[in-house]
């Protein structure tokens, strides 16, 4: 239909498909109302009830499609963009219905387990990605600040640029996994814990990125029960599950330390970022360089084997 109006859609402002993608949208909806008609749905009207003309309905879904065929046009999707797309949102509708419906909390052994900077070798990979966009060469061990643009020789301005091109272009699902992450799942779920992952990824803002991340999970075979979206994990971790919660790990200070002042034991995952961070109830939080650290710790306490058996 695109075609049919003569659009250019490879020389289109921005203001222009704006303009474009609304214009369709509300025909499409309007021919969705059509439809809706066809059904004689109501109740005061003389042919309520009757069968629709299958025929109508027919000519109304196809109208629908056509406008909705014309917005992918005009957005520049391909139909291999379409597939994957439409199989990865499958597996994210999946997902949250097992989350939202199915999955219940049983027993009292949860552990909380952040992604990014504990599992996930972020945000080495982003660094990563902004030398090879901006031709850098800057060594992601040398970033000691949670301000990543703060040291790197480019304006808040492009790295905020550079931070959407990174979450839009799916690089989430190629994060190198750190050392352990997968042998550390492992024994959490062998030995009955409900294993809960948690997450500030803005996922709400960039769509894929739920996708994106049990992509990642399932490439790499990390097993886990259910994931957390929210910008303070720690917080949420307890209100969900509140006592049931034995252990939490992250690479944030400030979450390790909420999280530690409900009684929870916490452990704190060494970072360039996170060096010398005050950590505000330490009897309950432990430094380890890595998730074998913690591992070391936990096990030896319930099995009363020493850190150097671990295998």
């Amino acid at each position: 239909m695109a075609d049919e109006l003569e659009i250019d859609i490879n020389d289109m402002s921005q203001e222009k498909l704006v303009e474009m993608v609304m214009y369709y949208s509300r025909c499409m909806n309007h021919e969705t109302d059509e439809l809706v008609d066809e059904f004689n749905w109501k109740v005061h009207r003389k042919n309520s009830g009757e069968p629709p003309v299958m025929s109508n309905v027919l000519e109304e879904w196809i109208d629908i499609f056509k406008y909705w065929l014309s917005i992918g046009q005009l957005c520049g999707f391909d139909p291999a963009e379409f597939l994957e797309e439409f199989h990865r949102k499958s597996d994210v509708v999946e997902q949250r219905y097992l989350q939202e419906h199915k999955i219940k909390i049983v027993g009292n052994k949860i552990i909380g387990v952040d992604i990014d900077g504990v599992l996930a070798d972020y945000p080495r990979s982003f660094v990563e990605f902004i030398n090879e966009r901006a031709n850098l060469d800057v060594d992601p061990s040398t970033i000691t600040s949670y301000n990543i643009y703060e040291q790197l020789p480019i304006t808040a301005e492009e790295g905020r640029r550079l931070k959407h091109e990174y979450r839009e272009s799916g690089q989430k699902r190629f994060i190198p996994v750190l050392p352990g992450a997968k042998k550390f799942l492992e024994w959490f779920k062998q030995n009955g814990y409900t294993i809960v992952l948690l997450t500030s990824r803005p996922y709400d803002e960039y769509k894929r990125i739920f996708a994106d991340t049990m992509y990642w999970l399932e490439q790499n075979n990390l097993p886990y029960h259910m994931i957390l979206w929210d910008e303070d994990k720690g917080q949420r971790l307890v209100d969900e599950f509140g006592d049931n919660v034995c252990y939490f790990i992250d690479d944030v200070p400030e979450y390790v330390s909420g999280v530690a002042q409900k009684g929870i034991e916490s452990f704190l995952v060494n970072r360039p970022y996170n060096a010398g961070s005050e950590i505000h109830n330490e009897s309950l939080v432990t430094r380890v360089d890595g998730v074998l650290g913690a591992l070391n710790i936990i096990k030896g306490e319930n099995t009363h084997e020493s850190a150097s058996t671990i295998d």
